[in-house]
């Protein structure tokens, strides 16, 4: 399994793999030798499980880890535990983990080893999600409006940090679309929860939009909303996009709804999935905000829309929670 994964990254000549370390200890003494700009970590091995060697790396000296896991439901929740630990990215492996089944994830790795290579290490810490958070911080929740939130590589770490600091009596409903396997999401919304003051669940069929509520969307699906009889209600779609679910169709969708009571906020990730939604958000005249790039694991998503005027606020994920505050609260007194 090692010298397979070793081969498949070899085979970009821009990539050299330095070490294969055979477990979590060999791991922790070759990183020490070689200082590699880039990890791959399984996370079951012996001596040392790959969340242990994790936290390990994160103490002693930061770099871009990307896991490969299987898509089993016990992998899927080590997985998010590692993602909050500081991984930047992961692949999923197949469970059977036949060569031939395992080939089929080398171009997926190879990108995303590529991409963590240009991850700052001093991103990866731990971001703090204990800091205490007024129950009471809005007046008037009389407003009806919605928060529409995407991310992807970095995003789960970004959205605990973001939920955390969200008020409890926050007025306006919250979409979540995160780029997830489909294996992954249940727990990946229940560990959100958990730190939330908020409640938060897997968006389905016909939820409606309430005030203090997250939804994320489900992957395998492109999730939006649509008004029926006075009230906004999910609507999810199948799709053989790229992204499922996609950033840029939920935002799309909840500013022909919301218009300019929409507030889009685009957190880190590759590519430009959200970019032109956000865009489709300030033209109907709502608030747009994307991360900086000081604080972004990967600064691609958010640098599309500021490059094509898509963003209002550009500001670090620690300020992005008092922002979408003070910018709710503008709202909720003009109504």
């Amino acid at each position: 399994m090692r010298q397979l994964i070793k081969q498949m990254l070899e085979s970009d000549p821009a990539i050299k793999v330095v070490a294969v370390a055979r477990d979590g200890l060999d791991g922790l003494n070759k990183i020490e030798f070689f200082r590699p700009q880039v990890v791959t970590l399984d996370l079951e091995m012996p001596r040392m499980d790959g969340l242990t060697m994790l936290a390990e790396v994160m103490r002693r000296h930061p770099l871009p880890v990307v896991i490969v896991s299987s898509l089993a439901v016990e992998g899927g929740e080590l997985t998010l535990q590692a993602l909050e630990l500081g991984a930047v990215d992961f692949v999923t492996k197949p469970a059977a983990r036949p060569s031939q089944e395992l080939w089929q994830i080398q171009d997926e790795l190879v990108l995303k080893v590529k991409a963590a290579a240009q991850v700052r290490p001093e991103l990866l810490k731990q971001l703090p999600v204990t800091k205490p958070v007024p129950e009471k911080v809005f007046t008037d929740v009389s407003s009806s409006g919605i928060v529409a939130v995407g991310a992807s590589t970095g995003g789960p770490r970004a959205l605990r940090y973001l939920l955390s600091q969200i008020p409890a009596d926050f007025p306006w409903g919250m979409l979540i679309a995160q780029h997830i396997p489909v294996e992954f999401t249940r727990s990946f919304a229940s560990r959100l929860g958990a730190l939330s003051s908020l409640k938060v669940k897997v968006a389905e069929e016909n939820d409606e939009i309430l005030p203090g509520q997250v939804l994320v969307a489900p992957s395998g699906l492109q999730t939006g909303v649509v008004k029926e009889d006075g009230k906004v209600r999910i609507k999810l779609a199948q799709s053989d996009a790229i992204y499922r679910p996609s950033v840029d169709y939920l935002f799309e969708s909840v500013a022909a709804v919301y218009k300019e009571n929409t507030v889009g906020v685009l957190l880190t990730g590759m590519g430009a999935d959200g970019a032109y939604g956000l865009k489709v958000i300030k033209e109907a005249g709502g608030i747009t905000i994307a991360e900086a790039e000081t604080s972004c694991v990967i600064y691609g998503m958010p640098r599309v829309a500021a490059e094509i005027g898509a963003v209002r606020y550009q500001l670090p994920l620690s300020e992005i929670p008092r922002c979408l505050t003070e910018v709710l609260a503008r709202f909720t007194q003009k109504q």
